[in-house]
């Protein structure tokens, strides 16, 4: 009844109204009325209920020329409203193919169509899962959360493909060596020092026996003599010692055995505790 009498309001406001005088006249039939009526009262209630675009839709009805002008300025202004409300996504694909297949788009179930360069969706307000799939790759998934009035969230999809690790090199080959045995190194440093010391003991062996010619000779202490007898032969000693063990030094030397060289590889590994630096080879 209320409904009823709603639409005799309007229809005798068409036909009388001076407001509305100033445009030219509409055959609007009441069945017309009728309908942009329950558009009208249908878009505020799904507005209301925050159904956007079911209100979009009944809002485009009663935006219709044939509605009267009262009812089609409310529904343009709810049609502006429920455009800044409803968000928009942008999804942004970049691949690593040729370009020639085309990329598939699934937002809660619906296929969209993906253009290029990208154009923005319209989403309602809340959660949406976005699946992105391309032929030969795995299919993306994004769980995107939209707000009121967002506008052009960005959701970036990369296609690359996996790139082959490169092959670990392989460790040289053990070679054939003769490395120095340490018995060498301590053999010859013993002649060095035995046969310095030899040189000490004979360096102040004959300037002793220069100063006691200088001074007393021939008629000198013979305390003097055992002094000069005693570095001498102590020179002496030394000097042997020192050839003993070069001898001993030039036999190790040339008498060491052959050994294969050791291959070793430093592998520098990444661990969730650090780095780890291990030794990989033959030895």
């Amino acid at each position: 009844m209320k409904r009823a009498v709603l639409i005799a309001v309007v229809a005798g406001i068409l036909r009388t109204g001076p407001c509305f005088a100033a445009e030219p006249a509409a055959d609007t039939s009441t069945a017309e009325v009728e309908r942009c009526v329950v558009a009208h009262g249908e878009a505020r209630g799904s507005m209301l209920e925050e159904r956007w675009f079911e209100a979009r839709e009944r809002l485009l009805r009663c935006t219709d020329p044939a509605c009267p002008i009262a009812i089609r300025s409310d529904c343009q202004a709810w049609l502006e409203e429920v455009t800044r409300v409803l968000p928009t996504l942008l999804v942004v694909v970049e691949r690593d193919d040729d370009g020639r297949a085309a990329v598939e788009l699934d937002i809660d179930g619906q296929r969209f169509e993906l253009s290029n360069p990208p154009r923005p969706i319209e989403l309602a307000p809340g959660t949406h899962l976005v699946r992105v799939g391309l032929p030969g790759f795995p299919t993306v998934e994004r769980v995107v959360a939209l707000g009121k009035g967002e506008k052009n969230h960005v959701v970036r999809v990369t296609f690359a493909r996996e790139r082959p690790a490169p092959a670990p090199a392989a460790p040289p080959e053990p070679r054939p060596t003769r490395p120095i045995p340490i018995a060498t190194y301590a053999l010859g440093g013993g002649a060095l020092a035995a046969l310095a010391t030899s040189g000490v003991f004979l360096a102040s062996a004959l300037s002793a026996k220069d100063d006691a010619l200088e001074r007393c000779a021939p008629e000198c202490e013979p305390a003097e003599a055992d002094s000069v007898d005693a570095r001498l032969l102590a020179a002496d000693l030394f000097g042997a010692a020192g050839l003993v063990l070069g001898g001993f030094a030039i036999y190790t030397f040339v008498s060491r055995p052959t050994v294969m060289e050791a291959a070793v590889v430093p592998k520098l590994e990444l661990t969730r505790n650090g780095s780890l630096l291990s030794l990989k080879g033959r030895f």
